[in-house]
């Protein structure tokens, strides 16, 4: 006897395609966002350093302590920020294939690669819709597979373009 998952079809490499539409995805942000966090750890450290090459009118021993404290909470908020730059963004990424009426949902692995791959085909989805800025899909058995939130009316206008298709 074969028992056979119900899960959602799997691959272990994203199928790729010149028809994926590339306005379904947009990078943009969580890189806009390390590389603000990168110049924000950059600064908060080079305060911390740049605190100690004020002059000082006298050598008064609390207000050293002061300084040291203060420089050393600069010095620890940069480090932090600069580490949360450096972590990779776990989220899966969500494409809308209108050409092939596919629903693929791409598992972020080691260094930001695609590590496996989900493929959903729009007439095999109980429910694909886009409702008060939330896009829900429902495989056929009622699974919820995708919830996202979007909250920009660019990218909320585009899902809606690219789920067109799908009704």
């Amino acid at each position: 006897m074969v028992a056979l998952p119900d899960y959602e079809r799997e691959f272990p490499v994203p199928p790729y395609s010149d028809s994926a539409d590339a306005s379904a995805t947009d990078d943009a942000g969580p890189a806009l966002l390390r590389g603000l966090m990168r110049l924000l750890g950059g600064a908060l450290i080079g305060a911390a350093l740049g605190l100690w090459l004020l002059p000082s009118v006298v050598a008064d021993p609390a207000m050293m302590l002061m300084k040291l404290l203060f420089s050393l909470g600069l010095f620890w908020a940069g480090l932090l920020a600069l580490h949360n730059a450096r972590r990779p963004d776990t989220r899966p990424v969500i494409q809308i294939d209108r050409r092939n009426a596919q629903l693929r949902i791409l598992h972020p692995g080691r260094n930001g690669v695609p590590a496996r791959c989900v493929v959903h085909r729009f007439d095999a989805l109980s429910e694909l819709s886009l409702r008060d800025g939330l896009l829900s899909a429902r495989d056929g058995a009622g699974r919820l597979i995708v919830s996202l939130e979007v909250s920009d009316t660019r990218a909320e206008r585009h899902l809606r373009q690219a789920l067109s298709l799908a009704a």
